[in-house]
């Protein structure tokens, strides 16, 4: 089940970056992925399940030139709109892409592969049209935090895979030598423990993560 095909989701999705807690979220999220991409190269970017562009635009941002691929008309109407002349869209499958073995610098995907039907199929696509030395950036949310275990409570989340830390080193180590890095450490009340000491005793809801493919 796609749940991002439903118009109201879609509608919803950015207001969540909105609220305050959303905007904390979105800060530490984005200061941990560009921790791990500090030392890749600007160079066009395959992104994967871009949605609504949340993420698109931040990447347009990071100076990478973007191709942002979906499988919702709902999601991508707001992709559409807020980035209009500064990507290039396109609808695709992460389980079924259509590009050239060995034809992409770097590949983006985040907060996708959770709602994906087929994770190890998802990472085998990527590892096939991914170039020798080209760059996988991942974000994904961590079934082993505070979020993780209450994830049936939500609307959304009910519906997506989550990975754990374990789980997403062995795929990218097939890549590669990955770097992870957790953030947005919660506590069981979901309040958000980053900056303070009980937050090394709880495993970050949010994982940011690179690795460069081997030759």
């Amino acid at each position: 089940m796609n749940i991002f095909a439903k118009e109201e989701i879609a509608d919803a999705y950015d207001s969540y970056y909105e609220t305050e807690f959303g905007k904390k979220v979105d800060e530490l999220e984005k200061a941990a992925l560009l921790e791990v991409i500090k030392d890749i190269p600007r160079c066009k970017l395959l992104e994967l399940g871009a949605g609504t562009g949340h993420w698109t635009e931040f990447f347009v941002n990071q100076g990478f030139t973007v191709t942002a691929t979906d499988v919702s008309e709902a999601m991508f109407a707001h992709a559409r709109q807020k980035l209009v002349g500064k990507v290039e869209f396109r609808k695709a499958d992460m389980l079924n892409l259509p590009n050239e073995s060995e034809s992409v610098d770097a590949i983006a995907v985040i907060a996708a592969l959770e709602f994906c039907e087929d994770q190890m199929q998802a990472f085998a696509n990527i590892y096939r049209v991914l170039k020798p030395k080209g760059w996988l950036i991942v974000g994904c949310l961590n079934a082993n935090s505070t979020l993780g275990k209450v994830k049936n409570d939500d609307p959304v989340y009910r519906y997506g895979d989550f990975m754990t830390k374990s789980d997403l080193e062995t795929y990218l180590e097939s890549f590669g030598e990955p770097t992870i890095l957790e953030c947005v450490h919660l506590s069981d009340k979901m309040e958000v423990l980053d900056g303070t000491p009980e937050a090394a005793n709880v495993p970050g809801a949010f994982m940011a993560a690179c690795v460069q493919k081997i030759d």
